[in-house]
């Protein structure tokens, strides 16, 4: 039977903690893995209590380290002693999160033992603070936007997942509150399901308890959020500015030919080169596509530029109907319509052209 780990990261915990620890032994049978995250002194002698408490192990860092790294010190606790052959559940310390939830979590987890499970909050309710329910709001739309994934709640602690999934979540980046959206990042390029169960929704003293910062923290979570469109940006313009540089290369060299066949040359010239080294930063740094289970080079080389072709088609002919339809000048709809294909560019790259494949319907690279 496979044994299940609780992991609760905590900084500077308010003593209900010992109380909803022991509530969890309670209902639910498992090894609870409490990592104390920089606390201090102060907050020994709560620390102290629980590592007596049966089926209770602590796990101490020197100084803060951030919620992901404390997490990832659980994670890589329970793969030394279970391997990948357990359940984790993923719970915060503030007392947002009740045990029958995480009962609940987990029985999911059973039924689908290859996906993330997570306890999505109802952010209706008045009690919800308001950092809560609009840093939520945020984050669930720019994940839809880059993903094509809607989730209710993309900051929720209450994580429920197999321990197949342990390595996956130990190699994800993130020191802090942002490393929970990378790993809904990783779920989504390896194509692992992610489920929603809804909890109760729980706010003691207004959140009081809680570390997050909504200025600090929250850009941390957008700028997690935000990094592959902007490194997809970012090789879309260095490539435009090559290839306008290399036309202009090209031009010259073939100055002895006529006007029309000089400029046809350069331009393809131009564009193969370009688009060869777009291919490139986009396969290795934006989508970080080198892994062995990922689509074939070959596979991958034929759909970019079978994308290429088409995104400059539909340009060509968004361009002419935009500007008939509105009648403005080609540049102001050029920049319009290719604004609009860059976002369609940058979800077809992920999800067709560099798509992190599995192994099988199984098992996961580890």
């Amino acid at each position: 039977m496979e044994k299940t780990y609780i992991i609760i990261p905590a900084l500077e915990p308010e003593s209900g903690l010992c109380g909803r620890i022991r509530e969890m032994i309670r209902r639910i049978p498992a090894e609870i893995v409490v990592i104390d995250d920089g606390s201090g002194s102060d907050y020994r002698e709560i620390f102290d209590k629980i590592a007596e408490m049966k089926e209770c192990t602590v796990l101490r860092h020197d100084e803060n380290k951030g919620k992901g790294q404390a997490l990832k010190t659980g994670f890589r606790y329970v793969r030394r002693a279970a391997g990948t052959d357990c359940r984790v559940l993923c719970a915060d310390s503030d007392g947002q999160h009740l045990a029958e939830d995480g009962v609940r979590l987990l029985q999911t987890v059973q039924q689908h033992p290859n996906a993330l499970v997570l306890g999505e909050r109802n952010f209706s309710g008045k009690e919800v603070p308001w950092k809560s329910r609009i840093g939520n709001r945020i984050s669930s739309m720019l994940f839809l936007v880059l993903s094509g994934i809607r989730l209710n709640d993309t900051q929720t602690g209450l994580r429920a997942f197999g321990g197949n999934l342990l390595d996956l979540m130990i190699r994800t980046s993130g020191d802090r509150f942002e490393y929970e959206t990378q790993v809904l990042f990783a779920c989504a390029e390896q194509r692992i399901p992610i489920l929603g169960e809804t909890t109760e929704t729980v706010y003691l003293n207004g959140n009081e308890g809680t570390h997050f910062r909504p200025i600090r923290d929250s850009l941390q979570v957008v700028r997690a959020l935000l990094r592959p469109l902007a490194a997809f940006g970012l090789t879309s313009l260095f490539c435009a500015l090559l290839d306008l540089y290399l036309f202009r290369i090209f031009d010259g060299a073939f100055r002895n030919v006529g006007a029309l066949q000089r400029i046809a040359a350069a331009t393809a010239a131009a564009r193969i080169l370009s688009a060869a080294v777009n291919f490139m930063l986009n396969r290795n740094w934006v989508f970080r596509a080198g892994d062995k289970y990922r689509a074939p080079d070959r596979k991958a080389v034929f759909r970019y530029f079978f994308l290429c072709a088409g995104i400059m088609t539909t340009s060509a002919l968004s361009v002419y109907g935009v500007t008939e339809l509105l009648q403005i000048k080609p540049a102001a709809a050029k920049i319009l319509c290719d604004g609009i294909l860059f976002f369609f560019s940058y979800r077809i790259q992920r999800k067709w052209v560099f798509p992190y494949g599995r192994k099988d319907d199984s098992t996961y690279d580890n």
